[in-house]
């Protein structure tokens, strides 16, 4: 019987070409594999890192929430070794200013929002029409405000349960206002301004120069000025060295207050407020986690107002 060579060597070849497919389809099934399990204990690594990160960003928080720890002690900056540490730092949440307070009072305070859009860049009748916005978005009534925006300018946009008529409960909501975000956009930042949480008045003991400048109307090399005596010798806030002030009247003299408006500014500003807030930053490795908690006080029993959490890149 005669063999065909050539259709035997046709199936020999196609028998290889089919083993080598199949070695090659599970050679790169081996390494997904291999891929997908680095992936996934890196995954694990970075997963238990942060974890530690924000055990060390809470342990700053539990020292700096006692009664007994002071502003600047340096129980709340620790490196445990060259892997771990943690910082935490006290300071008010009247450091910033009160966006409802200020809108709830616009006849007396949207000057204090006027100078500070003012400030980032924003022109005085751009600035004046976002005020108007954002007294229309919480008041009660449906009547705009010199050219605010009421409920047919958001029906207009088939945005049919604006404005909230209410304050504030977070600020992102502000975003959801008729111009603001020309407010985002002059300062991305604008959030760093700003708290729900303070009593209300500014706490000239804390408050960075750019916002005493525009609660107080007064110059801003001024107000810089007044915070570098408030910061004590070695120039730096939150120290144990700090110089805080204890008569409000005193500080706005130091300010450059006139005579017959430090009862008008008096009201906006205080010397201290309740509620305190606290910033930790845990780091373990190249990871590090920030906790923020504004914490309210009675006596020496705090009630924790807000808690929140990111991760610094």
């Amino acid at each position: 019987m005669k063999v065909d060579c050539s259709e035997s060597a046709k199936e020999k070849g196609s028998a290889l070409i089919a083993i080598l497919w199949v070695v090659g389809i599970l050679s790169i099934a081996v390494f997904s594999a291999t891929q997908f399990l680095f992936i996934e204990l890196e995954s694990d690594a970075n997963s238990s890192a942060i974890f530690l990160a924000e055990q060390l960003a809470d342990r700053g928080v539990a020292l700096a929430a006692h009664p007994n720890v002071k502003k600047g002690d340096p129980i709340l900056r620790q490196e445990l070794n060259s892997n771990e540490a943690f910082y935490a730092r006290i300071s008010s949440e009247g450091e910033r200013l009160n966006l409802n307070e200020l809108l709830e009072n616009p006849e007396e305070d949207r000057i204090v929002l006027e100078e500070l859009f003012y400030q980032w860049g924003l022109q005085r009748d751009i600035a004046a029409d976002v005020i108007d916005n954002l007294i229309d978005w919480i008041d009660a009534d449906n009547e705009p405000t010199n050219v605010g925006a009421e409920q047919s300018y958001y029906l207009s946009l088939e945005r049919l349960n604006h404005p909230f008529n209410r304050s504030f409960d977070a600020l992102d909501e502000a975003m959801l206002v008729k111009g603001f975000p020309q407010v985002a956009a002059a300062n991305p930042a604008w959030k760093d301004a700003f708290t729900l949480l303070s009593s209300g008045e500014l706490d000239l003991n804390e408050a960075p120069p750019e916002l005493i400048a525009a609660a107080c109307q007064c110059d801003l090399e001024a107000a810089r000025l007044f915070v570098v005596t408030r910061s004590g010798f070695d120039g730096i806030q939150g120290t144990l060295d700090d110089q805080p002030f204890e008569d409000i009247d005193t500080a706005l003299q130091i300010l450059g207050i006139p005579e017959g408006f430090i009862e008008d500014v008096a009201d906006r500003v205080s010397l201290e407020d309740p509620a305190q807030r606290i910033i930790s930053v845990g780091r373990y490795g190249g990871i590090a986690v920030e906790r923020t908690v504004s914490v309210q006080y009675t006596g020496e029993i705090g009630e924790i107002l807000q808690w929140t959490t990111r991760r610094i890149e």
